[in-house]
């Protein structure tokens, strides 16, 4: 099944008596009733923002090397 968005060909629909009218029709040629001003095209939805990264830890610290023993007196 195929759905389709309502059509942009350059027409406005009555809400009174559904006569497709003119885009740039202020009133009904068929009733006179005034109308909708014309659709707009939606617009389009922006990219989404970058996840935030965290930081990197720091580098790890070098083991100390070990004590000297004492020598003995």
């Amino acid at each position: 099944m195929c759905f389709r968005p309502p059509s942009t060909s350059g027409s406005i629909k009555c809400p009174d008596c559904g006569t497709q009218n003119a885009s740039d029709a202020k009133v009904c040629e068929n009733c006179g009733a005034e109308l909708p001003d014309a659709p707009s095209v939606p617009k389009a939805p922006s990219a989404p923002k970058a996840p935030v990264v965290p930081k990197a830890p720091g580098a790890p610290m070098a083991p100390s090397a070990p004590a000297v023993p004492k020598a003995p007196k």
